[in-house]
């Protein structure tokens, strides 16, 4: 797997500003208590769903079908009145970027499915001490 990022970072202060401009936008729909801040992704979750599609080949060379994840925001039917933040659910993005939605290999199983839900909304799981947390 590479391991390098191609993607630069942001300064704090650019991300600040963009969270800013975020809950100020939603706040107009969502109150305040029930805008979503932040959603954990847990590691081996996402670990997991890489070497679901990893293939291995004679030489050792590893190579990857996915172009990423996609994180859909979803809401719950037990949390229509939102006592709780809004999650996230995770689908695999094969190479053309495409949505892996139904995974040909599990077909005919009882969750045929490649749509997880295994992200951990905040504020259940924050870091309250973050400089990208207390903002306004």
């Amino acid at each position: 797997m590479n391991s390098t990022i191609n993607t630069p970072t942001i300064p704090l202060r650019d991300a600040q500003l963009r969270i800013e401009r975020y809950r100020k936008q939603l706040s107009a729909y969502v109150p305040q208590e029930n805008l979503p801040c932040a959603i954990l992704i847990p590691i081996d979750d996402l670990l997991a769903i890489i070497k679901q599609y990893e293939t291995v080949d004679e030489e050792g060379n590893i190579t990857n079908k996915l172009r990423g994840v996609r994180a859909y925001f979803a809401v719950k039917a037990s949390d229509q009145e939102l006592p709780d933040d809004i999650t996230a659910l995770i689908v695999p993005v094969d190479l053309q970027g495409n949505d892996v939605v139904v995974n040909p290999d599990k077909l005919g199983g009882v969750d045929d499915t490649e749509i997880y839900d295994f992200t951990k909304p905040c504020p259940t799981e924050c870091d309250v001490k973050s400089p990208l947390y207390d903002l306004p």
